[in-house]
């Protein structure tokens, strides 16, 4: 694996939260203005491209265990227009994790309003805008060790989730509460078509 590095230009987010008559408070300002940095793995599969959106760079890959992952591919990667249902492919991505997580029960934190961006170390793709998405789950399990959370999402589902070394007490969260997280998504950095 290799290891990225994510900055994270804390900005102010206009969708990351219910809107105010007056913005954000000026120590919220001074809150999300903060930079920081997010270490993460670059992480490498081969798999069957079962569906690809060109104009929106995205594909859905379906791997060796039949399990399927929808990434956005970033501009760097070349020839992706070239790419077509079926094709066996191997992907180099950034993997998505956790920036931010409360209870469900929490007020929404100025830190929660994060633009991320992605720089691989030693890579050319330079720097990536990562997108973050906010998730609800219920905590199933909490490993503060290798900082991983396994989620049950609404949909009954089960996800695995990294948490970014900079967020402090995991451990806090117990089995069976509800929280809310905001999670990069994962992004497609490389991507070679396969014979």
């Amino acid at each position: 694996m290799k290891s990225i590095l994510l900055a994270v230009a804390m900005m102010m987010g206009i969708a990351a939260g219910p809107a105010t008559a007056g913005g954000l408070s000026p120590d919220a300002e001074k809150e999300t203005a903060k930079p920081g940095v997010v270490v993460t793995d670059v992480l490498e599969v081969k798999a069957t491209l079962e569906g690809i959106d060109h104009k929106k760079r995205t594909m859905t890959l379906k791997g060796i265990q039949g399990k399927a992952v929808t990434l956005k591919a970033d501009k760097a990667v070349r020839n992706f227009e070239q790419l077509k249902k079926g094709d066996l492919v191997l992907v180099d991505f950034v993997e998505s994790v956790a920036i931010s997580i409360r209870s469900a029960r929490a007020p929404q934190s100025p830190a929660e309003a994060r633009l991320v961006s992605v720089a691989p170390k030693g890579a050319k793709v330079g720097v990536l805008l990562a997108e973050t998405v906010v998730l609800s789950a219920v905590v199933e399990s909490v490993d503060p060790k290798a900082r991983q959370l396994t989620l049950k999402e609404p949909n009954g589902g089960f996800r695995m989730v990294p948490v970014d070394k900079s967020m402090k007490n995991i451990e806090r969260f117990k089995k069976g509460e509800s929280v809310v997280l905001r999670v990069t998504e994962p992004i497609a950095i490389k991507v070679e078509r396969r014979k």
